[in-house]
């Protein structure tokens, strides 16, 4: 293990001591100056195409351009059209927050009380409440065993209702 990592070490500062130094940056950045021109064919060039200046890297980029509104090229009847479907696609991208389901929160009346793996004292303890403490009820509030969240630390397991009260005993 102590040779794998030595031989390791040992490359890594090879290739670094090694390796060429680059004089001119990898990536570029995109400016209105440098970004690249779309025409659409029916439209007319009006000015010459701008000249292009080679670059040792270039990273591929993606550039939407509109080509022509539907105002500018359609009859108006149409552009109303495109304009109410474009209003229905927005409205459908942009769905409604879901709300936040009702938390039942109830707080520990025992002096010490232990959370456990499943509804019965014959499951393992995953670890202990004390008088006070609040936790989150996630299942049946009504049934002998209670699924619960621990508030602060999350861990989920069973305790049993009747050391459980929704009303705080602290305040």
């Amino acid at each position: 293990m102590i040779r794998l990592t030595l031989f390791l070490g040992g490359s890594i500062w090879a290739v670094m001591a090694f390796a060429p130094e680059l004089d001119e940056p990898v990536f570029t950045e995109v400016t209105p100056e440098t970004a690249p021109v779309v025409v659409a064919a029916d439209q007319p060039v009006s000015a010459p195409a701008p000249e292009v200046t080679p670059v040792a890297m270039v990273t591929p980029v993606a550039v939407m351009t509109p080509v022509a509104s539907p105002e500018s090229t359609a009859e108006p009847a149409v552009a109303e059209a495109v304009a109410e479907v474009m209003a229905e696609v927005e409205a459908e991208a942009t769905p409604e927050p879901a709300p936040e389901p009702e938390r039942i929160i109830w707080y520990v009346t025992g002096s010490r009380v232990n959370v456990r793996e499943g509804p019965s004292t014959n499951y393992t303890v995953l670890g202990k409440v004390l008088y006070g403490d609040a936790a989150e009820i996630i299942s049946d509030p009504d049934a002998d065993w209670v699924k619960i969240r621990i508030e602060g630390d999350g861990v989920e397991g069973y305790i049993a209702k009747r050391f459980m009260t929704d009303v705080d005993p602290l305040g």
